[in-house]
């Protein structure tokens, strides 16, 4: 049986989901796709891999360069803050157990 040959996007797609299985990929396109993301240069909005929307937030709050105290960063609800603010400028596909984050401006 000869492997089937993967399209660029698709080969996108398997070094993001870090998987070469063709199901797993056309299953993570399908949804892609239903959040209009159909063209390799789209790719550019995955924000990364997460377990859940919680620890992406606190992830993504650490990259800014104004640190909170070690006291206040631990006291915050990151899950509210994914609920209140940041699930509007991104979504998420899950797929295998993680959550996968691409921002909507694509």
């Amino acid at each position: 049986m000869i492997a089937p040959t993967l399209t660029r996007f698709e080969d996108a797609i398997s070094k993001i989901i870090e998987s070469e299985d063709v199901a797993d990929i056309e299953q993570f396109m399908e949804e892609l796709t239903s959040y209009g993301i159909t063209e390799i240069s789209q790719l550019e909005a995955y924000s990364g891999c997460y377990r859940d929307e919680a620890t992406f937030c606190e992830d993504f709050m650490s990259d800014y360069d104004e640190k909170l105290p070690n006291w206040a960063y631990h006291a915050i609800d990151w899950e509210l803050v994914w609920h209140q603010s940041l699930r509007h400028d991104y979504f998420t596909v899950y797929f295998d157990s993680e959550y996968y984050f691409f921002n909507n401006s694509f």
